[in-house]
């Protein structure tokens, strides 16, 4: 079982994900893959499950093909259907 301790340049994964989800607020997977590419998409998607079921962050459907990880702290500020949600560059 993986307890974010897998490490890839210095980093652990679960690390690596908090930093960026602090930045961000909001972001996709594919964000995510982008912007912390030393992991394997195992590795991000185990990490992202992991935070979630801790209650770190909420995962919130966007449109028919996509769903977002929003930081609990700031979660109740976006609505539950995302599909307006402005997206793009967030480092």
């Amino acid at each position: 079982m993986n307890d974010g301790t897998d490490r890839n340049d210095g980093y652990d994964v679960d690390s690596a994900v908090w930093a960026y989800l602090q930045r961000c607020r909001i972001c996709s997977m594919e964000e995510l893959f982008r912007h912390v590419p030393a992991f394997t998409a195992n590795q991000l998607f185990l990490t992202v499950d992991r935070l979630s079921r801790e209650g770190k962050v909420v995962l919130r459907y966007r449109n028919r093909a996509e769903y977002v990880m929003v930081r609990t702290g700031i979660a109740d500020e976006w609505p539950h259907e995302m599909s307006s949600a402005p997206f793009g560059d967030r480092t």
